[in-house]
């Protein structure tokens, strides 16, 4: 009874570990799955807003460029400069009926203000006001002062007195290059709404930082452009669209901003584009925080936030849940076959036990308890090799949990890949092929790793011809993933075609004691260059395997003691000292070979090496 126990803790334990590895690696996997998507979307939001602002740009150099050829333009300007109040209002009004058919006809593609401004600073014509004007706003437009200032363009976003907008404000001359001032075009930061809403779908609003107003601006009740605070952050105002509902507004409080009020705080904070995703009504919907800065480019004085809904992060959920699932029950059904054959073999062995006991009560005494220490010693020494085995399958499993996550992220991230080029429109054949090859070669990959291990844990006893070198992939197989791990290097030299009669299972738990040992004393020592040889021989009719590392070699006090049964240079908590005895015995009395270690100097590749090797040597099929 209490072996059953002491088993069925230890498949708990191993399979516990086992699961949890696999479980952080899906989870990384899946979360930067998820970060690249967000940064997709970032990108997408920031391609759409420079190709919006850049039609705005292109919108105002062509205005710009029919004005500075415009000679009616030019000398109406030219002659306000030093005219009178009286003479300044006649020119003002021809100047707003010159200009106004041009301007209804900007008004519709989203330009919302014109204005020329003398080189002091004073308004002369605001085609969209023009009842206001003769006010200096050298205070409140840096764009306009710094323009009159150093005759330079100006582009960026800014608040004026009555809204906010992206402007373009340009220096205006004569035809003798006499400077008459500045003239600003601005575009309306609904009009942008509504250009990214129909390239992207999306819907998107503006939040503009309190700072850049006055507190008086709040209260005015000629602004262009309404605001209330936002739902986003405390610091920032809602621009308000013409499309308005407030019943939206309430609802993206509750289920939007309040969860995600921490994250989105941190991400203002660090005045940089960020994205953020939610379930909301069936959905994953995603919040895209993207930063403009003020004319003078010093600080964030607004945020375009958009709100896209992504198919692909609830995929990459659902797929993540699944496959966890999918594992998980795969894991518990294969450590359970694992516990029912190691517990029938317990079964028969107790029962094989009780005959020989009964068997013996025949006779003597003395004869009686020499065969029951006997049997108690061959108990506990199978018992020591069946945790030997479970400790190196334990560790196998969290190497093929490692394996398998880059092609299961490969995989993964293949599938998501075409489904987004798919709904892009920009899926070709090549690429699909190409895409399905390798979704396909890493499948046949993680088939690979499951046929050596489940081949492994069979543990059949079944002497057979089997190639060498194919044990030794499907030993390199199972350890990939610490190979890996600890960056160790693996160099073979391998004799093709050689052919062993024998039992194949046996000689790969063999290998697999001799890496496990060079591996803990390359962790212990060597910090760079960690070199495991391989190589494959026939010699005077044998089949020699060589393995030497580059670990320093074996101390020469214990060199001689290595093959005994439970001796061990580590810690109880690490090892029980029969992985090399267990060796020794399998190669001696099971495969009727001699396995030998020394310590040697070598080089390779005119580097000179140190360390321990250990030489096996099979008798060749007949």
């Amino acid at each position: 009874m209490k072996l059953k126990l002491k088993l069925k803790i230890t498949m708990i334990v191993v399979f516990i570990i086992s699961f949890g590895v696999f479980f952080y690696s899906t989870t990384q996997t899946k979360d930067e799955r998820i970060e690249l998507i967000l940064k997709e979307e970032i990108k997408n939001l920031q391609t759409h807003y420079d190709l919006t602002m850049d039609y705005f740009i292109q919108d105002a150099i062509s205005i710009k460029d029919n004005m500075e050829n415009n000679q009616k333009i030019i000398n109406i300007f030219s002659q306000a400069q030093d005219a009178s109040k009286k003479e300044r209002d006649i020119l003002r009004e021809k100047l707003y009926n010159i200009l106004l058919p041009r301007y209804e006809s900007m008004h519709l593609r989203g330009i919302l203000q014109w204005q020329f401004v003398f080189p002091n600073n004073i308004s002369f014509l605001r085609i969209h006001k023009p009842n206001k004007y003769g006010d200096d706003i050298s205070k409140i437009r840096y764009s306009f002062e710094t323009t009159n200032k150093i005759k330079q363009t100006i582009i960026g976003f800014e608040q004026g007195k009555t809204t906010h907008a992206f402007r373009y404000v340009f220096p205006f001359y004569d035809n003798q290059g006499n400077y008459l001032g500045a003239v600003e075009i601005s575009l309306a930061s609904y009009a942008l709404q509504d250009k990214l809403k129909n390239v992207n779908k999306t819907y998107s609003h503006f939040l503009v930082n309190k700072k850049i107003f006055k507190v008086k601006t709040w209260k005015e009740k000629d602004l262009i452009q309404k605001y209330i605070q936002s739902i986003e952050h405390k610091d920032y105002m809602f621009a308000l669209p013409e499309s308005f509902n407030d019943n939206n507004l309430k609802e993206g409080k509750k289920s939007l901003m309040i969860p995600l009020r921490k994250e989105i705080d941190n991400g203002i904070s660090s005045n940089k584009a960020f994205a953020l995703y939610i379930q909301f009504k069936g959905t994953i919907k995603v919040i895209v925080f993207l930063p403009i800065k003020d004319t003078q480019e010093k600080k964030n004085a607004a945020y375009i936030v958009a709100y896209p809904d992504n198919i692909n992060i609830d995929i990459i959920y659902k797929d993540y849940y699944k496959l966890n699932i999918i594992v998980f029950v795969g894991l518990l059904f294969l450590f359970y076959f694992i516990y029912k054959t190691l517990n029938h073999e317990n079964e028969l062995e107790r029962e094989v036990k009780n005959k020989t006991k009964d068997l013996n009560n025949l006779n003597e005494n003395l004869e009686q308890k020499i065969i029951i220490e006997i049997e108690k010693s061959k108990e506990k020494e199978r018992l020591l090799f069946e945790q030997s085995k479970m400790a190196s399958m334990g560790e196998m499993i969290g190497n093929i949990a490692h394996q398998w996550r880059q092609p299961l992220s490969v995989i993964s991230t293949a599938s998501t890949g075409l489904i987004i080029q798919k709904e892009y429109g920009i899926l070709d054949e090549i690429k699909l092929i190409e895409t399905c090859d390798m979704i396909n070669n890493n499948a046949q990959y993680l088939s690979r790793t499951i046929d050596d291990f489940k081949n492994f844990i069979k543990g059949d006893r079944e002497k057979r011809i089997f190639c060498l070198r194919e044990n030794i992939d499907g030993f390199l197989n199972l350890v990939r993933g610490s190979i890996g791990n600890y960056n160790i290097k693996i160099i073979l030299d391998l004799k093709e075609d050689i052919k062993i009669d024998g039992y194949e299972n046996e000689l790969t738990q063999c290998l697999i004691n001799i890496y496990n040992n060079a591996k803990d004393i390359l962790k212990e020592k060597i910090e760079n260059n960690r070199v495991i040889f391989i190589s494959t021989s026939i010699e005077n009719d044998n089949t020699v395997i060589k393995i030497k590392d580059n670990g320093g070699g074996i101390p020469d006090d214990i060199l001689s003691k290595i093959f005994e049964p439970y001796f061990t240079t580590k810690h109880k908590s690490q090892g029980t000292g029969l992985g090399l005895n267990m060796t020794y015995k399998l190669i001696v009395d099971g495969m009727n070979g001699t396995i030998e270690a020394s310590n040697i100097e070598y080089q390779y590749n005119e580097k000179k090496y140190i360390g321990a090797e250990f030489i096996i040597i099979l008798p060749n099929k007949e």
